[in-house]
């Protein structure tokens, strides 16, 4: 949806701080809800996680893109008005040992808190009617400004993650009862944070950008070389995605061509190459439904091990975005799926198991594109409408 833009001295502000920076190509929830407060007529400001002495030196995946971004003091993106900014923080904090205690977090939220402010300051957000993060460590972002209330979107479970501290459970609850309201994307989740004391959490699903997905894209140039169909993974490398079973699945299903998109570390790199996994690397999120439309499954190849307590409460967005492609998915059990996806759907709870629902998608023709009107209800601005329901209710536009 789209309202009319208000005055810049009208509009309402929402001051949004995430662990990803806006032009990551890992396009997580924050982006697409900040987006959807734009199109809503908000003015918003986006934080990524700040610039640490360490990304000066070039360390770190996307230490360039972020150092670049600092640099920049700040820019708007064309295409939404949203302003972005990537902060710098003398002293670095986050999930890992040495740099995620309390103390320690709290004096690097201070160091970096006076010129943080004046940017926002300068930028009119000084005082904003809405503030959002999607880890409690970026609260000290937050608190760089006055925001009349504070939203926490508690995408994971924090306590859950590498580089977890044996506090974060804790800190992670702190900050929700802080918060105003704290939502999270399973009801899985708000049950567990109710039962924490937490008060009212709020279920709001992933969603997915229809405008973006359902518009036809032209084939990659990469998928000119290789006539077979295409199986594609979308997303991270990280401690849930299991390299071994894509590459038991690819050398099991040799007819077809095996595609991951997103940033892939050297040692599941070696195990994928190989089975002859193509890794095509990091891409612009607006340039995934070229990939998406052209292939003829999408993956989701987690772990079934260790990594079974960070995925109970995850709603893949990646699974929305096959199915707005027209893509039957293959994926392995764990994760919050939705119940009603209009595209097929087959979960697998063992390595063969995803070897024979690969080959029963390849046995039948693929599945049409779903109507709009069966993706309208993924939408984000579908699954927002509680959440703006909540802001109208205190006397905010929605």
């Amino acid at each position: 949806m789209t309202s009319a833009p208000r005055a810049v001295g009208t509009a309402p502000r929402l001051l949004m701080a995430s662990t990803q920076h806006w032009d990551s190509p890992f396009q997580v929830g924050s982006h697409h809800i900040a987006r959807a407060f734009a199109r809503r007529g908000w003015r918003v400001a986006f934080l990524g996680a700040p610039v640490q002495p360490a990304h000066l030196l070039g360390a770190g995946l996307d230490a360039r893109q972020r150092v670049s971004a600092w640099r920049r003091g700040g820019t708007t993106d064309p295409a939404t008005g949203i302003w972005h900014h990537v902060p710098f923080a003398p002293l670095p904090w986050g999930a890992s040992r040495g740099r995620r205690g309390r103390q320690w977090v709290r004096l690097a939220w201070a160091l970096a808190r006076p010129g943080l402010a004046a940017t926002l300051r300068a930028e009119g957000f000084a005082t904003p009617e809405l503030a959002c993060t999607d880890h409690f460590l970026h609260e000290g972002l937050l608190r760089a400004a006055v925001a009349r209330w504070t939203v926490y979107r508690r995408a994971d479970d924090p306590a859950t993650m590498p580089g977890a501290g044996p506090d974060f459970a804790a800190r992670d609850l702190d900050f929700a009862r802080r918060a105003a309201l704290t939502v999270c994307p399973t009801r899985s989740a708000a049950a567990g944070l109710a039962a924490a004391g937490i008060t009212s959490p709020m279920v709001l699903p992933n969603g997915v950008d229809l405008d973006r997905f359902l518009a036809a894209a032209a084939p990659p140039p990469e998928y000119a070389a290789d006539g077979r169909p295409v199986a594609i993974y979308v997303g991270a490398d990280d401690h849930r995605f299991d390299a071994a079973l894509l590459a038991h699945v690819a050398n099991a299903v040799p007819q077809l061509r095996w595609v991951v998109v997103g940033q892939v570390g050297e040692r599941s790199a070696g195990t994928l190459r190989s089975a002859g996994v193509d890794l095509l690397g990091p891409q612009p999120h607006a340039a995934l439904p070229a990939y998406l439309q052209h292939a003829r499954l999408g993956l989701v190849p987690f772990r079934l091990d260790s990594a079974g307590a960070s995925l109970r409460d995850v709603n893949p967005l990646k699974v929305l975005e096959y199915a707005a492609s027209g893509l039957p998915v293959v994926a392995t059990t764990g994760c919050s799926f939705p119940a009603d996806l209009p595209t097929p759907l087959h979960l697998c709870n063992t390595a063969e198991g995803f070897v024979s629902a690969v080959r029963q998608v390849l046995a039948v023709p693929p599945p049409q594109r779903p109507d709009p009107a069966a993706l309208a209800p993924f939408g984000w601005d579908a699954r927002l409408a509680p959440l703006f329901n909540w802001l109208a209710q205190r006397g905010l536009p929605a």
